[in-house]
């Protein structure tokens, strides 16, 4: 069997094709998040930015960089200022513990009526008011392995916020130069789904908005709000509780894993009125996340809010927090198409059309 020349020639092309490809992917695989993380954002802010420009006589370029500044401002503003208050709280910790001044209260009776732990956890607190030095060296292998987990999360913490950082630059380019940018994603979407591109262009869009919305708009309201309580009431180191309170959100892990402890703390330290204060401040903000997620979520997005709720927590479970953006698209689109391939042909073009415009 022989081989022409035009054969040879095609396997060569498509081989160079293949390494160009493979060689192109490992290149871009250590930028894979940051470059997704940048298209996120940068389709999230997109309509305030396009108004910002229009206000500003049509400059895109310094709309963009109006956004880039005021994003770098909320990420790293709450953290540098958290730092030193953090570090005088740690070393003031330290020291009352090496020295043995450090003092528990004594834990309330009431403590011991409450339901499933209230018994171990009155003991527990017991031992570490009369015999704090005790306590630690008990559980000393515990602490020193917390220690490690906490050191490394922290390590980890800082390299996302580094990421997150260069993230918004690269979405600030982005903004910058919307217009080819929109021209590119009309080109590969209809090249993907030829028959519909625009309503599938929107639909993604509308996707990640209401997503950012909900997730991270939710997570920003909610550690604010808890922020401010716990300033009021006098809490050590409030801006970083505030800032864990919006990382557990984000993560969808609900806050009250911070707001309970300090309110514990609270009702340990104050007086009953502020302390009932303190809680009834806490209570609706805890309550935002079932409020609040499913309206914004839903807002602009043609599929039911479970589908969406499904797609975002399904995508966080098998990939991460970016899964949360994209594993909520992927499900919506799918949604989409079969809705589409059960409809009729012409029903389905009319509310592709309908949704588009």
């Amino acid at each position: 069997m022989t081989i022409n020349q035009n054969t040879i020639d095609q396997i060569l092309r498509i081989a160079m094709i293949a390494l160009i490809v493979i060689w192109s992917i490992m290149i871009i695989a250590p930028f894979v998040s940051i470059l997704l993380w940048a298209i996120i954002i940068a389709v999230s802010a997109y309509p305030a930015v396009i108004w910002l420009a229009g206000k500003m006589g049509d400059r895109p370029g310094s709309a963009a960089t109006i956004f880039v500044l005021l994003m770098l401002i909320l990420i790293i503003g709450p953290i540098a200022g958290s730092l030193p208050g953090f570090a005088d709280s740690v070393r003031s910790l330290v020291e009352q513990i090496q020295s043995g001044s450090l003092a528990v209260p004594e834990a309330s009776d009431e403590v011991r009526q409450w339901p499933i732990i209230g018994e171990q956890l009155y003991k527990l607190w017991q031992q570490a008011a009369t015999n704090l030095s005790g306590l630690l060296t008990e559980f000393q292998p515990q602490l020193r392995n917390a220690s490690v987990k906490i050191l490394s999360s922290i390590a980890a913490a800082g390299l996302a916020t580094l990421q997150f950082v260069v993230a918004v630059i690269i979405a600030g380019v982005m903004l910058a130069h919307h217009e080819r940018g929109v021209a590119l994603a009309k080109q590969f979407v209809q090249r993907i789904v030829p028959e519909s591109p625009d309503h599938f262009l929107v639909l993604t869009e509308n996707t990640v908005r209401g997503v950012t919305l909900g997730v991270v708009g939710v997570a920003i309201v909610q550690s604010i709000l808890a922020g401010i309580g716990f300033a009021v009431i006098g809490i050590p180191a409030a801006t970083l509780w505030a800032l864990l309170c919006f990382v557990l959100a984000v993560l969808q892990i609900s806050i009250v894993l911070v707001v309970v402890p300090i309110a514990i703390y609270v009702l340990s330290n104050h007086e009953f009125l502020p302390s009932a204060l303190f809680i009834a401040w806490n209570i609706p903000i805890l309550a935002l996340d079932n409020v609040l997620k499913p309206v914004l979520m839903a807002r602009g997005v043609d599929a039911p809010m479970l589908v969406i709720f499904v797609g975002s927590i399904g995508g966080f479970i098998s990939f991460g927090f970016l899964g949360l953006f994209f594993g909520a698209v992927v499900l919506v689109i799918a949604y989409d198409l079969l809705i589409a391939w059960l409809e009729d042909p012409v029903a389905a073009q009319a509310r592709a059309t309908t949704s588009t415009d």
